[in-house]
């Protein structure tokens, strides 16, 4: 009859006290992270109760953490094949850590302006009426719309006003369409 036998030395085999040792290790420095950044956001004059949440730094800051505990254990394994798929798997998550870590609600906002800008979306357009052509080109700076004077309008002195503007102030329009504006 055969004996099952287990290896001992299997190159891809790490002993449960090295384990057990790199998750006290692990949770140490997981545990200090959070201690560190209590301390330095409460040193950051100027922070608000609201704003000085620690969840997304810790939980980054973590993650850092792990994956580079991952790539030491990585290192441990003898099985080149093993550690070059664990090195590749360190890469892929330190971009997914990064991105978490940036991911905050400024970021959700910039993503939706894009996506207006990219795939349409609408703006209102503002009072030009009485101003002057740069005052004009000035406020419609702030926006996607864009200044065209109007065919039928007169010449422009440097001081003149707009007396008429297509669409009217309070339309709401497509992102990027012109206002054509008349001079007297």
């Amino acid at each position: 009859m055969g004996v099952l036998r287990l290896q001992t030395n299997d190159p891809a085999t790490i002993a449960w006290g090295h384990v057990q040792v790199l998750l006290w290790i692990l949770l140490s420095a997981v545990l200090a992270i959070g201690i560190v950044l209590v301390a330095a956001r409460r040193m950051v004059p100027g922070r608000t109760a609201s704003s000085s949440s620690i969840v997304r730094s810790w939980v980054a800051l973590a993650l850092v953490t792990g994956l580079v505990v991952f790539c030491a254990v990585a290192f441990a394994v003898r099985d080149t094949n093993l550690r070059s798929t664990l090195i590749g798997a360190l890469a892929a998550a330190v971009g997914s850590a990064v991105a978490f870590y940036f991911s905050g609600k400024g970021a959700e906002a910039a993503r939706k302006d894009v996506l207006s800008a990219a795939f349409g979306g609408e703006e209102v357009v503002p009072d030009l009426i009485k101003c002057t052509k740069d005052q004009a080109a000035l406020k419609l700076g702030a926006t996607t719309l864009k200044l065209e004077l109007a065919p039928d309008s007169g010449p422009s002195a440097p001081p003149a006003a707009i007396s008429r503007q297509d669409p009217a102030k309070g339309a709401t329009v497509p992102r990027g369409t012109a206002v054509k504006v008349t001079f007297p």
